[in-house]
């Protein structure tokens, strides 16, 4: 009789099986960069091939993907060699420069706006593209916008253009503003979780998922204090833009039911009814019309076009460069300890930026552009003091506010010459917190506990699996109070106000840029170009350029960039459904938890800042 072990095969064998399978898997993940690389390579050359052949009078072809972005998000290899979805990102610069160059550029004779694929915009960011489509517009040439349907966002871009046409299946209607969390208080102690709170600022929200079950009253006051001013920000933008009554979206959105009873659910004539599209068009029609418009291609047999990545590749190579710069650093995401790739904020890295700006002879001024709701303290303020060693240098500095500059946000802007907010940005959340779970609880429930020695009441005080000694606790609440001063003696000292005044208008409360400047947190009103203008008149020169600091990207980042770009997301697995958004957001919201690196578990991150639609 044969025994099962005399089936397998030996130790050496299995061993030998084990390193092929393993150098089969590397040689794949190896050879598929290689294949990556190549196809990106080859693509960028046919992309480049003809770059300077721009006919007379094409159409620039601007259809921004997903969401608008200061900075693009380098995406994480592994994540995408094992399936995952690279984010999908435009850059708000490249819209700007593409329609700022083109404006003045014969071979450009409309502007296409094709908005399908625009997912979000955060209102801030919206604003700034709407100018630029207005300024276009000064040069007589037309802006068209079309669609099959209309995001929120995209309708916003869309209700500037001279025209808004609309698939007859498709939507043109806004649905409002509103900001929601998840809550785990009930499921974490029901698993016996403990949730070790240190904490200064009774606004300051950024854990009450973690001890509560629904939204505390602070946080509702101040969320409403945000989304209120962006409601009407945004109806005033598309109703001046389209010529409709004051109050006229709101008060359609408010009778939605009998609105869309009375064109018996066609939601694409309700668009049309409500003023928010100009015409209904098939894309037979549509076609036709943009070829009447901008002629024939006889090679695709579409409308002539040039998109505007391209378009940027040609137009970009004949900006002339002057010797005297003004640097321009964007800081976006959660700031975080050590190196960070783009997307995020690392100490060392950003410090690297702005030491290589302040150490560059030709800069005479630095403009840091920041779009994060913070992270952690210590590495905050490394960020801040590096821009101080610039002004110490003689170098000013001016902060640029765009969507959200809040919490260790607005710590690493307060103490610049000027700051600059638009009147829709997120920012203060002037508090500080640490948070430290702990499952020694949780543990105890299967039999598992943890014990041991120490030479002081500190010492292994805080242990995931044994809990926060007295001691420890202690210790960390005064080291959050200490923070909290720390971040009021900082703005007061760098906005010239008393620490008092400073605390009246902290404990965590965020503001918009409006009332920010009111209070005395923001120094002017205006965008990127603005604040640009501005460091310019501080550094008294007139005759500049504008460098934008980057960090040098590594090989693999360039790739992952490339690869996010070529990948379409409707080609990728989707993640679009019922059960995928549930998790998606459980997840969006737990991997907060993952920013928490700070050595001194010392936070200043504005939870409540981000504002999607």
């Amino acid at each position: 009789m044969t025994t099962d072990s005399s089936k397998k095969p030996n130790i050496i064998i299995r061993v030998l099986r084990f390193f092929w399978r393993s150098l089969k898997a590397l040689n794949t993940i190896v050879f598929g960069l290689i294949a990556l690389f190549i196809i990106v390579a080859v693509l960028a050359a046919l992309a480049n091939k003809g770059d300077q052949a721009i006919p007379e009078g094409v159409a620039l072809l601007i259809n921004p993907e997903g969401a608008l972005v200061e900075q693009k998000t380098v995406a994480d290899a592994t994540a995408l060699l094992q399936g995952g979805q690279p984010p999908q990102q435009t850059l708000v610069k490249d819209v700007l420069d593409a329609l700022a160059l083109a404006k003045d550029d014969s071979r450009i004779g409309l502007v296409v706006l094709q908005l399908d694929s625009l997912d979000y915009g955060i209102l801030p960011k919206l604003e700034r593209i709407s100018a630029a489509i207005a300024d276009f517009k000064t040069s007589g040439k037309k802006v068209i916008a079309i669609g099959e349907n209309y995001s929120q966002s995209a309708l916003f871009l869309a209700a500037h253009a001279d025209e808004v046409l609309l698939n007859p299946e498709g939507m043109a209607l806004p649905m409002g503003f509103s900001m929601n969390n998840m809550y785990f208080k009930s499921f974490l102690e029901k698993h016996d979780v403990t949730v070790n709170l240190f904490k200064v600022g009774k606004y300051k929200s950024a854990v009450d998922p973690y001890l509560r079950d629904d939204m505390s009253e602070e946080d509702r006051a101040a969320r409403t204090g945000i989304l209120e001013p962006w409601w009407k920000a945004y109806t005033d933008g598309v109703e001046t833009a389209r010529g409709l009554d004051k109050g006229s979206i709101h008060t359609m959105l408010e009778n939605s039911s009998d609105n869309i009873r009375s064109v018996d659910g066609n939601l694409a004539r309700l668009s049309l009814d409500a003023g928010l599209a100009d015409r209904l068009v098939t894309n037979t029609e549509l076609r036709s019309y943009l070829v009447e418009l901008a002629g024939e291609d006889s090679e695709t047999m579409d409308y002539r076009s040039v998109s505007y990545n391209k378009y940027l590749r040609i137009a970009r190579k004949t900006i002339e460069q002057k010797d005297a710069k003004v640097a321009v650093i964007t800081a976006v995401g959660n700031i975080v300890n050590g190196d960070a790739p783009a997307g995020s904020i690392g100490d060392k890295s950003l410090s690297k930026l702005i030491r290589s700006a302040r150490l560059d002879s030709n800069v005479k001024a630095i403009v840091l552009r920041i779009d994060s709701g913070g992270g952690s303290k210590t590495a905050s303020e490394i960020i801040r003091s590096e821009l101080e060693a610039a002004q110490d240098a003689g170098i000013p500095v001016i902060a640029s506010m765009g969507s959200v500059a809040a919490s260790g946000g607005y710590w690493i802007a307060a103490s610049a010459d000027e700051i600059w907010a638009t009147p829709t940005t997120v920012t203060g959340s002037i508090g500080i917190f640490g948070l430290m779970p702990s499952f020694e609880k949780t543990l105890a429930n299967y039999g598992i506990f943890s014990d041991g020695v120490a030479t002081t009441p500190v010492a292994g005080g805080a242990s995931i699996t044994g809990g926060i000694t007295p001691a420890f606790a202690e210790g960390l609440q005064l080291t959050i109070e200490s923070g909290y001063q720390q971040f009021l003696t900082t703005v007061a000292e760098g906005r010239d106000m008393e620490v008092d005044a400073v605390h009246e208008v902290a404990q965590g409360r965020i503001w918009t840029g409006e009332k920010a400047k009111e209070i005395g947190l923001v120094d002017e009103l205006g965008d990127l170009e603005q604040a640009i203008t501005a460091a310019a008149r501080l550094a008294d020169i007139d005759d500049y350029s504008v460098w934008h600091v980057k960090k040098q990207l590594s090989v693999e980042e360039q790739l992952m960039l490339k690869f996010a770009e070529m990948v379409s997301i409707g080609s990728l697995t989707s993640s679009n459904n019922p059960i995928s958004r549930v998790t998606n957001t459980i997840r969006k919201e737990l991997s907060f938890l993952e920013t928490l690196n700070d050595p001194s578990h010392a936070y200043v991150i504005c939870s409540n800042c981000p504002v999607l639609d």
